[in-house]
């Protein structure tokens, strides 16, 4: 039997979907925002360490929202939950996402995508932070600047979106290999 691979995976960024610029709380509601890009790498079962590219699925280079999605359905099957396992942070949060626009552009329905296996640090994260859910993300390095992503994106500043995209995947990987290497070494 050979083990899944592992793969980071982010349905971030998002923009509000036309008309919802000026709703400052639009990136939180799947009918309001649009996925502009999905990333996902493959990651070493054992270290967490990344074994291929970073793939960046983007609207401004495929399309559409609808045409992402075509892309990534190619490499996360839906009838098979053990093909890809996304590793990421807060992933239940993305999974309302990816749920709501399958079955917008798709029609499906009835989809358990946070029940499928998945790997998502955030409770680590808020443990490590004292238990306290504000400021958690920091310890993978993020910053503020995600809040500008409607702005970068309303202006085609899509080299600053994939630069962004590209310095979370960097960190999150160096967090998870870490996370993975020393957390088995804890004994109770």
């Amino acid at each position: 039997m050979s083990l899944p691979c592992l793969c980071q995976k982010r349905n971030k960024p998002r923009s509000p979907a036309d008309g919802f610029f000026d709703d400052p709380l639009a990136g939180l509601d799947p009918t309001k925002s649009r996925i502009i890009s999905i990333q996902y790498q493959p990651l070493d079962f054992v270290t967490g360490r990344p074994i291929g590219e970073l793939v960046i699925l983007n609207d401004w280079q495929l399309g559409s929202e609808k045409n992402i999605l075509d892309s990534l359905l190619q490499v996360y099957s839906l009838a098979n939950p053990w093909c890809f396992i996304p590793v990421g942070n807060n992933l239940l949060f993305e999974c309302r996402f990816l749920k709501y626009k399958l079955w917008w552009h798709y029609g499906l329905q009835g989809l358990k995508l946070g029940q499928r296996p998945m790997v998502d640090l955030k409770h680590v994260l808020m443990i490590m932070n004292g238990g306290r859910f504000r400021g958690y993300s920091a310890l993978l390095g993020k910053s503020e600047i995600a809040a500008n992503m409607p702005a970068w994106y309303a202006t085609k500043n899509f080299y600053q979106i994939e630069h962004y995209i590209r310095e979370e995947a960097m960190n999150f990987t160096k967090v998870y290999a870490v996370l993975k290497s020393e957390l088995p070494k804890i004994r109770i």
